[in-house]
């Protein structure tokens, strides 16, 4: 099921994306603050958007989006994550599938996704450009000296 996030629901989808194993503290840590803003005002003010999918009462994956400022109907993808044990099984597709159905029905032209170039990161790749976005730009040593960042886009 999926459905709006809770401020309840707030620690759950921290120890979910830690429990990736694909976010260092750090990224948690911001997540917490993303979460807290988004609360505050970000989803009224703003239009933030961020909804979980749950099986049994549990967290299994979130996604968190957003229009992006001073750009005419861009989106991002903020964050999106499913739980260890339960990836690979179309949670992710189902979690991207919404959000995009969201971003259009808003007017949205254009999403856009970033994440790591690292090797680590090659599966959360292969799995955007399955889901049919292209992969546009990497910047090389964004994040940090070989650790690049991949831009994938979608039109809406």
């Amino acid at each position: 099921m999926i459905r709006p996030i809770t401020p309840a629901d707030a620690h759950a989808l921290a120890d979910l994306s830690a429990g990736t194993g694909f976010f260092h503290p750090g990224e948690i840590e911001t997540l917490h603050g993303v979460l807290a803003d988004y609360f505050a005002t970000n989803r009224d003010d703003y239009g933030h958007r961020a909804v979980l999918c749950e099986e049994a009462g549990r967290p299994i994956g979130y996604v968190y989006f957003a229009p992006e400022e001073m750009t005419d109907r861009t989106w991002y993808v903020w964050w999106i994550a499913v739980a260890a044990d339960r990836q690979a099984r179309g949670i992710g597709k189902e979690l991207l599938a919404f959000a995009e159905q969201e971003v259009r029905a808003a007017g949205g032209r254009l999403l856009v996704i970033e994440t790591s170039s690292t090797a680590k990161y090659e599966p959360t790749r292969r799995f955007y450009l399955k889901c049919g976005y292209a992969h546009v730009a990497t910047v090389p040593d964004l994040y940090a000296d070989g650790d690049g960042m991949a831009v994938f886009t979608k039109r809406m």
